[in-house]
């Protein structure tokens, strides 16, 4: 099957937000997954992205990790968000 190259940046992306976006440490995995199956054309990006910044930085980034701190709606260092 022929994914228009929009169409794949766009489910790659849902992924992305999924595991950015997963609420549960427990279905983070699944997220994780999903993730790795969506992105599964290009290998090297796969694991490129989980090894350098998924894997170990996730308590960082991921909404399972960082919503157990007090944070005041806080999510980002930049001072101009609107």
């Amino acid at each position: 099957m022929i994914v228009h190259p929009r169409e794949a940046w766009d489910q790659v992306m849902e992924a992305w937000r999924s595991v950015v976006d997963c609420n549960h440490e427990q279905k983070f995995e699944d997220c994780v997954l999903a993730f790795k199956l969506v992105c599964s054309p290009w290998p090297i990006f796969v694991d490129y992205v989980l090894s350098t910044s998924v894997l170990p930085h996730k308590e960082k980034f991921v909404k399972a990790w960082t919503d157990k701190l007090m944070h005041l709606g806080n999510t980002t260092t930049n001072r101009y968000v609107t």
